[in-house]
């Protein structure tokens, strides 16, 4: 069974706390069928002019107050050196968020590596790329802007 948002993504504005210019972090819940299955985050920020998209994700069972087994990523999706198009890399998870329960275990870019949740976590970020039409317009530059 295939991804999906569980309610429509909402945009916020915010303001960069290292450069203090505004930014777009989009808030989605995504789902399999019925099944919540990732808190997904996905802050929007240009920088030098380049177009960087930061996506932290919580993966775990959702659907009460109990975060025991949540575990978020992190990666930045934007320009790589010698690569025409943009490309992910992990890194730490959730830095620039309040220390709330919500996130569990904030995974570091090297424990991700190793983490066995490493293939749902690209599986949602392909997800958010794809099929939202606010992050795929900032990270690709075509379609269209929405929200």
């Amino acid at each position: 069974m295939s991804l999906s948002f569980d309610e429509t993504p909402v945009v916020e504005r915010q303001e960069c706390r290292d450069c203090g210019r505004h930014y777009r972090l989009v808030k989605a819940f995504v789902a399999r069928g019925d099944e919540a299955v990732a808190v997904v985050m996905t802050a929007l920020h240009v920088h030098d002019g380049l177009h960087e998209a930061w996506i932290d994700a919580i993966l775990g069972t959702f659907g009460d107050d109990d975060v025991h087994d949540h575990v978020t990523f992190g990666c930045r999706v934007g320009a790589v050196q010698s690569q025409p198009d943009p490309g992910a890399t992990l890194v730490d998870a959730a830095q620039p968020y309040a220390d709330d329960g919500i996130w569990g275990r904030r995974l570091t870019r090297s424990e991700a590596l190793a983490h066995p949740w490493l293939p749902q976590y690209w599986e949602v970020v392909d997800f958010v790329l794809v099929e939202d039409p606010v992050i795929e317009h900032h990270v690709y530059g075509h379609g269209p802007a929405g929200r």
